[in-house]
């Protein structure tokens, strides 16, 4: 059902947005093995398709670059800040996610206004901080110039991917599309999809966190500061779980799990377990580390998201 949302001076016209779980995006696309069923679930979480596709690319360009004048309707915002708007969902499908990003690209009192109400909007949501501001170790302490601009930032993530994949891709190539460059945007998307399906790689990793060690999905997050980002970053009491997760077309080797252990060391984390996520698998020198605070998932283990 189409809702029209009024908040001060921005009116968002536009899908209601839920989060939807892999679960859902298999009900449609139950022929999928679970590698594919993921790449699938990146793009097309929230569109319902009844043509049948083993290729993600064909997919996309039958049912999204091929349709783009739908769904361009289905993002229309209806707003004084529309340009603003889209600028910022751009930003933020590109960029680490920082909510301090957009000032970057908007004055700071439109930034605030359109991030405000894209949050009570329901289309982003806010992933907190763990950061912790800095504290002078002197009573006269002068912090170096770079500490003292240093800001904390929250980010941000779209409820939706298909909402990100849309400001990522299409969006910003939505010209090319009216004149008919459809093989450019789709060259483009192939180019790019590796990147793209991180993130979405690193949320789904997080859901299956919490469902192994039975915790909420809202204590999963990830950890970042000045220096470093952790993928995967959970604490409960003195329960802690850390990982690092790899959408690649390749294993992944021990380096991986080298420069998470230095990571913690750098933030001053000290984990119960520590997690590897790899899209395609793991070298023999990670499956032969005999380490029971350490736990290796790859594709196929997605499947408990399934029941």
């Amino acid at each position: 059902m189409q809702i029209i949302a009024r908040f001060g001076k921005i009116r968002l016209n536009f899908w209601r947005r839920e989060i939807f779980v892999l679960k859902d995006t298999a009900k449609s696309f139950e022929y999928l093995d679970i590698s594919e069923l993921l790449k699938f679930h990146f793009v097309f979480d929230e569109i319902p398709i009844n043509s049948h596709y083993d290729d993600i690319f064909e997919a996309i360009k039958f049912e999204i670059l091929l349709k783009f004048e739908h769904f361009e309707r289905m993002f229309n915002f209806n707003s004084l800040y529309q340009i603003e708007i889209k600028k910022a969902l751009m930003k933020f499908a590109k960029s680490d996610r920082k909510k301090i990003g957009i000032t970057k690209i908007l004055p700071r009192f439109k930034a605030k206004i359109v991030l405000d109400e894209l949050i009570k909007a329901q289309f982003l949501k806010i992933e907190p901080s763990h950061e912790k501001p800095l504290k002078k170790t002197r009573k006269n302490e002068k912090l170096p110039r770079e500490l003292r601009r240093y800001k904390i930032s929250d980010k941000v993530k779209f409820k939706s991917n298909f909402a990100r994949f849309w400001f990522r891709f299409i969006e910003p190539d939505i010209t090319l599309l009216k004149n008919g460059k459809f093989s450019v945007v789709l060259e483009k998307i192939k180019n790019d999809f590796e990147n793209y399906a991180s993130f979405g790689f690193e949320i789904l990793s997080r859901e299956l966190i919490a469902k192994y060690f039975n915790l909420p999905n809202s204590v999963v997050s990830s950890f970042w500061n000045k220096e470093i980002e952790i993928d995967i970053y959970a604490r409960v009491e003195n329960f802690c779980v850390v990982g690092e997760c790899k959408y690649k077309n390749r294993k992944i080797c021990k380096n991986v799990l080298n420069l998470l252990d230095f990571k913690c060391q750098k933030a001053g984390i000290s984990p119960n377990f520590r997690v590897l996520f790899s899209y395609s698998g793991f070298s023999e020198e990670l499956l032969n580390i005999k380490d029971p605070k350490l736990l290796l998932f790859d594709a196929k283990d997605f499947k408990i998201l399934l029941d």
